[in-house]
C-alpha cells in the first residue's frame, strides 16, 4: 500500500511549478522568536517567515522532495530544514515561541491530528502562539473524492484532504487557555460564482 508520504513525493516530483506564489498572510509576531514551521512543502510560507526576522527557523516536511525543494531554492544557511513527522517531532519540550501551522492538519485523518496537536502542545513554550491557517467546510475541492471520514475525503491520487469546521477546531485545540478562529471565503476563479474557496485561521494560545 503506497503511503501519504509516498504520494506526496510524488506529487513534488511532477509538479513543474514547484515554486509557487509565496504566502502573503502572516501575523507580525515573529521577530526575535524561535520559530517551527508544520509542513514546510514547497517554501512558500517561508519565504514570508523569513521577512519578519525571526531569532530562529526550524521547518519540517514527511516529503523528502519537499526538503529538496526548499534546501534548492532557498539560500539562507540559517533555516534548519528537517525531514519529520507532525506526529512526532524530534524536539525537546517548549522549544519553540510560534508554530506556523498552514494547510498541514488537513492532510491527517481523525486520530492522527489528536496526535499532532499534543506534539504541538509539548514542544510550544509557554504562552507560545500557533498561527493557523486551513481548509474549511464547504470548500470547492470537498465535492472531488471519496468520502473517508466526517469532512474528509480521499483524492484519486490517494491524498487525503480533510475540511474543518470552526467547532471542531475549538475542541480540537481546548487544552490551549485561547483562541480565535476567523472564517474567509472568496472566489478563486473568475466567472465562476458557483466555485468557493473557503478557509478558517485564527491564533491559538498556550
Amino acid at each position: 500500500m503506497v503511503t501519504q508520504e509516498e504520494i506526496w513525493d510524488i506529487e513534488y516530483k511532477n509538479d513543474d511549478n514547484k515554486w509557487k506564489k509565496e504566502s502573503t498572510y502572516l501575523p507580525e509576531m515573529l521577530r526575535d522568536r524561535n520559530v517551527l514551521e508544520l509542513g514546510v512543502g514547497n517554501g512558500k510560507t517561508l519565504l514570508s517567515i523569513l521577512k519578519q526576522k525571526p531569532k530562529s527557523v526550524t521547518a519540517i516536511d514527511f516529503s523528502q522532495e519537499a526538503i529538496n525543494i526548499c534546501k534548492s531554492n532557498i539560500k539562507n544557511k540559517e533555516v534548519l530544514l528537517i525531514k519529520s513527522d507532525v506526529n512526532c517531532l524530534p524536539f525537546r519540550r517548549e522549544t519553540f515561541d510560534v508554530i506556523i501551522c498552514y494547510y498541514i492538519l488537513n492532510n491527517l485523518k481523525e486520530k492522527e491530528r489528536l496526535e499532532a496537536i499534543k506534539e504541538i502542545f509539548r514542544v510550544l513554550r509557554n504562552k507560545g502562539v500557533v498561527v493557523f491557517e486551513d481548509f474549511m467546510v464547504g470548500d470547492f475541492r470537498q465535492k472531488v473524492g471519496k468520502i473517508i471520514e466526517i469532512n474528509t475525503i480521499e483524492k484519486k491520487s490517494g491524498l487525503i484532504q480533510h475540511f474543518f469546521t470552526k467547532l471542531e477546531l475549538t475542541t480540537l485545540f481546548n487544552r490551549f487557555s485561547s483562541f480565535q478562529f476567523k472564517e474567509k471565503s472568496f472566489l478563486p476563479f473568475k466567472n465562476k460564482k458557483d466555485i468557493q474557496r473557503k478557509i478558517i485561521c485564527g491564533i491559538i494560545r498556550k
